[in-house]
């Protein structure tokens, strides 16, 4: 919306994607998404991890306690999906889970000392090999990608 005046609001439409432009994003997106998951798979396998379980780590390390539907939702993964990771990671001895203080309806998940190392050491490999796949990109298209990446990814959240 733009405002021309304290009275007046106009709304300003984008000009919609053209079908086969949104089709061949989609297709890019998917070939570099592959390609991304591919080379990470490859990263994380050195630490018994698959790139989807590493994930997972990552944001518990980041953002936990956490439950698993706000885990879910960070990482737009299914549900189904993260149970099965969350299990294989509590299997590993990685994550941890304990009962909410404030609502004991509530499950928290939270990294052990194991799963610390393992991250700090695959994050180390991951944080290696993004530099060199990122190399391609100059500064600033690095941080165009970033932002035209947030804003999918925000849409993809409330879709």
């Amino acid at each position: 919306m733009k405002k021309s005046n304290p009275n007046t609001v106009t709304c300003t439409k984008k000009k919609p994607v053209p079908p086969e432009k949104e089709t061949r994003i989609v297709q890019l997106l998917l070939k570099c998404g592959l390609f991304l998951q591919r080379e990470m798979n490859q990263v994380c396998q050195r630490f018994g991890l698959k790139q989807q379980q590493f994930s997972v780590l990552n944001e518990i390390v980041w953002h936990g306690p956490i439950n698993q539907k706000e885990l879910g939702e960070k990482l737009l993964f299914e549900k189904s999906n993260v149970s099965k990771i969350i299990s294989i990671l509590l299997e590993k001895n990685l994550i941890g889970s304990a009962i909410a203080p404030t609502d004991r309806r509530m499950t928290l998940l939270f990294e052990t000392p194991e799963g610390l190392a393992v991250w700090k050491d695959c994050m180390q490999a991951f944080h290696q090999s993004s530099t060199e796949t990122m190399s391609l990109l100059s500064e600033d298209e690095a941080a165009e990608a970033i932002r035209f990446l947030k804003k999918l990814q925000r849409a993809f959240k409330n879709k």
